[in-house]
């Protein structure tokens, strides 16, 4: 696009009122002209500026907002990783618990069995003593 030297204008892009600053820039003339041009091209600069500055104010108010939504994140992540870790150690004491029962179960099956086989024996001798008796 073809930019003609008009006046600057804040609805100009900041590559538009650089060109058209150059544009002015270059222009030459008597004293008068060269005023109006020196003027306009510091208006032209002095627009882009407050152009730059809007979009830099712009972004650091993006970058807050991105910072609290971060934060927000890592404290959701650190809860849930709180939450995680109690739960763990709630199933680690049940884990414990149920493994202590199934100890104690053993152990009684243990005994369980001992007298299974006292029993048995005590059969067999009778039986052997009943045997021999005849």
């Amino acid at each position: 696009m073809r930019m003609t030297l008009g006046d600057p204008t804040p609805q100009l892009t900041i590559e538009e009122l650089l060109n058209l600053a150059a544009g002015w820039a270059n222009r030459g003339g008597d004293s008068f002209s060269i005023d109006i041009c020196d003027l306009r091209v510091r208006t032209c600069l002095d627009f882009a500026r407050v152009k730059l500055a809007r979009e830099e104010q712009d972004i650091r108010t993006k970058q807050v907002e991105l910072t609290r939504e971060s934060n927000s994140l890592s404290e959701r992540i650190l809860k849930s990783n709180e939450d995680a870790s109690k739960q763990n150690e709630e199933n680690a004491r049940s884990m414990n618990n149920a493994t202590e029962q199934l100890a104690k179960s053993t152990r009684s099956l243990n005994y369980a069995t001992w007298a299974l086989v006292a029993f048995t024996a005590v059969q067999a001798f009778i039986a052997v003593a009943a045997f021999f008796k005849r």
